[in-house]
């Protein structure tokens, strides 16, 4: 029910639309209050808190319109209609510029009033529905930043393109350009022991400064720290590491923790600060200080040897695989794998690296459609490629997936342009509630077409591969501690944790909780 406030100082006038009002509207609407003058309505209004104000244009000393301005002024939540006995251009200009809803002309009809009456109650539901809907909004950013955040960090940790890492920066509201990264390892202990020490090291960077702490992958984890510059990228980053030091000095020195950093660079190679700071872990567990800008070799890693950059082999296998050149792919490559497959086990800087190595070159060879989607998320899922492997077996697991990515090398595109279009529309919109329809358009295609070329080109419909995609995305985000399954079905595309869940077990045979409590299908593989 809605509650009206009768502003005019004609009292028949009050009086007839009071009785109207509770005569045949007595089930929508309620009179709370009237006032006789533009000041009376002014005091009345906060404590009769009304929905709607009818309020006469000309009265003793303040005016209608005045009144109503006064009342915008204290913040009044209501809706005006105005109640004057002649039409007049300049009055209904200026009520417009005030949001007035409408006009009633004197003397008020029952019917008129009706109509004004349940516009102005029509117009406030869908306004405080519209309210609802963006507090929910903000409520449901909020749950998933720790989503979007994981993510993020975990596509700097596995060497995600930039397109998709722009994306996300842009959600995070991370508007820096430049990148500071700090690798942090806790080695094995006893049971639960590395899990207690990662949540003291998440707990204490994020009460002492303004860094995203990425999840605990294979021993290891991610805080990122942004600037606007080189200079400003470093101090946070040496804030960073000075942060970690002061507040788990104990740690450090029973060994329970070892800390890695490189050198800051652009946002756009957060992948490859990340990889300096990797090797920073293996250099007896020290953390090598940011270095100012300015020092050093310009493009070098904070990390040296005798042989120049620790990461030459790095950028050189990504760098033969840009340029379709397989033999040069596969030496680089193996001058990192061999001294690991000669160790009784792979330490979990040496398997990130690995690991993040091939995703970035699957997700490569994915965007320019030399590899199917499917099996580079394939590929760059870590999988057997974790830390505490035996090097034998380590190595074998990195060759087998290193021969697929070399045998796609120089192979001509795959997918048209606008599948491959579509392939990147979907790694960048799987979260939102869109389908064929938004996809074609951003490809440049007609639904139509777009259908019938997924189906040519990938064998399955576009709708059965949005799902792979989403379910994929969601088995990733339910293996990220503290991931509830309503957070990862709405950011995965799904409104309805219950639809969400039946179509989750369909395709993986688990349910979502389930699978987050680290259960797994037998070929730990999407049906």
């Amino acid at each position: 029910m809605k509650r009206i406030l009768v502003v005019d100082d004609e009292r028949p006038l009050v009086e007839s639309i009071v009785m109207m009002t509770s005569r045949d509207l007595a089930a929508e609407f309620e009179v709370v209050g009237t006032a006789s003058s533009g000041r009376e309505a002014i005091e009345r209004a906060p404590a009769l808190a009304p929905d709607i104000v009818l309020m006469d244009v000309r009265m003793p000393g303040i005016s209608g319109l005045d009144a109503i301005r006064e009342l915008r002024r204290r913040s009044s939540g209501a809706v005006f209609i105005l109640v004057t006995a002649y039409e007049r251009f300049d009055i209904a200009r200026e009520a417009v510029e005030l949001g007035v809803l409408g006009y009633l002309l004197k003397p008020v009809g029952r019917e008129e009033l009706a109509r004004a009456l349940r516009s102005a109650a029509a117009h406030l539901d869908r306004q405080r529905e519209l309210e609802t809907r963006e507090v929910e909004h903000r409520e449901g950013e909020e749950r998933l930043r720790p989503l979007a955040e994981a993510a993020y960090l975990a596509g700097i940790m596995l060497g995600a393109e930039e397109g998709g890492q722009k994306a996300a920066r842009d959600a995070l509201g991370i508007v820096e350009s430049w990148a500071g990264i700090l690798a942090a390892a806790f080695p094995a202990g006893g049971p639960g022991q590395a899990a207690e020490a990662y949540r003291r090291f998440r707990e204490i960077l994020r009460y002492r400064s303004p860094a995203l702490v990425g999840p605990l992958v294979a021993g290891t984890c991610l805080a990122f720290v942004a600037g606007r510059d080189e200079a400003a990228a470093a101090e946070r980053l040496a804030e960073l590491a000075e942060a970690a030091r002061a507040g788990l000095g104990a740690e450090l020195e029973r060994g329970e923790l070892r800390l890695g950093s490189g050198r800051p660079r652009p946002a756009a190679e957060a992948s490859l600060a990340w990889s300096e700071a990797l090797a920073g872990l293996g250099a007896g567990g020290q953390s090598p200080p940011a270095p100012a800008p300015g020092n050093g070799t310009p493009g070098s890693s904070s990390v040296e040897g005798p042989g120049g950059r620790l990461f030459e082999e790095d950028e050189d296998f990504l760098a033969a695989l840009r340029e379709s050149s397989p033999a040069r792919a596969s030496l680089a490559f193996e001058k990192l794998l061999g001294p690991l497959a000669r160790a009784p086990r792979v330490g979990g800087p040496e398997a990130g690296r690995i690991a993040s190595l091939l995703a970035a070159a699957a997700r490569s060879q994915a965007r320019r459609g030399a590899l199917d989607p499917a099996e580079a998320r394939a590929l760059f899922d870590p999988g057997e490629l974790r830390a505490g492997a035996e090097g034998p077996a380590f190595a074998l697991a990195a060759r087998s997936r290193l021969s697929r990515l070399v045998a796609s090398i120089g192979a001509e595109p795959r997918y048209s342009p606008p599948v491959a279009r579509a392939f990147t529309w979907v790694e960048a919109n799987y979260g939102k509630a869109a389908g064929l329809e938004t996809c074609a358009d951003a490809a440049g295609v007609s639904p139509g077409r777009l259908s019938r070329l997924f189906v040519e080109e990938t064998g399955r419909g576009f709708s059965d591969y949005l799902i792979e995609y989403r379910i994929a995305r969601a088995r990733e985000m339910l293996s990220l501690p503290g991931c509830s399954v309503k957070e990862v079905s709405a950011a995965c595309g799904y409104p309805d944790p219950n639809y969400f869940s039946r179509l989750f077990k369909k395709m993986t045979g688990l349910t979502p909780t389930a699978f987050a409590a680290g259960e797994r299908p037998p070929a730990d593989s999407l049906q």
